[in-house]
């Protein structure tokens, strides 16, 4: 920031302080002029990579199959290795051997993501240190998104929108469920979806749900882009000014008029920070209608089919995770039903993904609003660079 003479900060100064905070607030740090996630990310991460590194190796462990002396040997071995890897690497960078860092770099990283598969190899367990590998680069990659895209913020932000907009939300599911809610039902009490849903486990079963949400997520997305080329333009930077303050951004003035473009093109980041955004903000919306949805046919199992039903449907032997007794009539959640309820719900946030892209009264009553909003965070982020240039004695 630029101080004054006396060493306040100027009210230009202010101003772009005052900005920078409200993208971040909304989810879009990369509108910031300079942002840069770098080791910054990692090292304020650092709690979490340590729980994280610490249980990677403990996934050497086999308590199923090994005794409780076994597990304990075994792991006293994975603490030895994890910490024999931390004094190596603070040793290679001239550190005392048992520091903790104060910044993290490409070879804390690598030690994050190798350290906890070495424990499994020194036991003989070569799957189990892929899967530790594997799991520490999903860990980086989930704290890279999660961090440098603000997607704690944003979701923060999409939740509030989403209070506003709850009761009309209401009146487009009572307007598009009724038929598909019939429809469901059928397939619920159908003897092949559960025999396919209700046998359905382990990582083939999340799968299928994530082919749902990519189906659904590639609808949305094929109609971003043209949304943004479209809304990111202005008549002018009065136009600019004033819809950046109509979305709530702190911008007191218009920029000076000047020739070129009003909106700046938007960097690869910046256009994904976008995109999540309008993402998010639909997704909130369809996870509620899945969410209530897979509700209903939850309830609507336990009181309606019993453990003979789901064993004849089934095939297989029911796995109970609660039994009550209601009326002396035996009721049963058991994990088939969960099974059956999430993948129809997950059916429905498809369909209802496809319905909210195409239907115009939804897109009248709450994707506008969101592109309104987006539209006008694109305004701020168009004052805010002009105003950077203009006081670059460059410019």
């Amino acid at each position: 920031m630029t101080p004054n003479v006396a060493g306040a900060m100027t009210p230009e100064a202010v101003e772009r302080e005052e900005i920078e905070h409200w993208f971040i607030t909304r989810g879009l740090p990369h509108f910031i002029d300079g942002y840069s996630a770098g080791t910054d990310i990692w090292t304020r991460s650092l709690p979490v990579l340590g729980i994280a590194y610490l249980a990677g190796g403990l996934n050497a462990l086999d308590l199923a199959n090994w005794s409780l002396q076994q597990n304990l040997v075994a792991a006293a071995v994975i603490l030895a290795v994890l910490i024999a890897g931390i004094v190596l690497a603070n040793l290679l960078r001239g550190r005392p051997a048992f520091s903790i860092p104060r910044t993290v770099g490409p070879g804390e990283l690598a030690l994050f993501v190798i350290g906890p598969s070495l424990p499994a190899l020194f036991l003989g367990q070569p799957g189990d240190a892929l899967q530790s590998m594997l799991t520490g680069v999903g860990v980086l990659l989930v704290i890279y998104v999660v961090t440098s895209y603000g997607l704690i913020p944003m979701t923060r932000w999409a939740f509030g929108q989403l209070g506003e907009q709850i009761a009309d939300l209401g009146h487009l599911v009572v307007k598009a469920l009724p038929l598909l809610l019939l429809f469901v039902t059928f397939l619920f009490v159908n003897t092949e979806v559960w025999q396919v849903a209700g046998n359905l486990d382990g990582l083939a079963y999340w799968l299928v749900l994530a082919l749902f949400f990519a189906i659904g997520a590639s609808f949305v997305l094929s109609r971003v882009p043209a949304e943004v080329a479209e809304i990111n333009h202005f008549n002018d930077w009065d136009d600019a000014a004033t819809l950046a303050r109509e979305a709530g951004a702190p911008v007191t003035k218009s920029p000076a008029p000047t020739e070129g473009e009003v909106a700046p093109p938007l960097s690869h980041r910046a256009w994904a920070n976008i995109v999540l955004v309008m993402l998010v903000s639909q997704a909130i919306q369809i996870m509620l209608v899945a969410v209530a949805l897979g509700g209903f046919l939850t309830v609507f199992g336990v009181l309606a089919i019993d453990r003979p039903i789901v064993e004849s449907w089934t095939g297989n032997v029911a796995h109970e995770l609660w039994e009550p007794t209601l009326g002396g009539r035996h009721l049963l959640l058991s994990e088939e039903l969960l099974r059956v309820a999430g993948f129809l719900a997950a059916f429905t946030a498809l369909y209802f993904t496809v319905y909210l892209v195409t239907d115009p009264t939804y897109r009248a009553q709450f994707r506008d609003e969101v592109v309104a909003d987006v539209r006008g965070a694109l305004a701020a982020r168009a004052c805010y660079l002009r105003s950077i240039r203009r006081s670059d004695p460059g410019d």
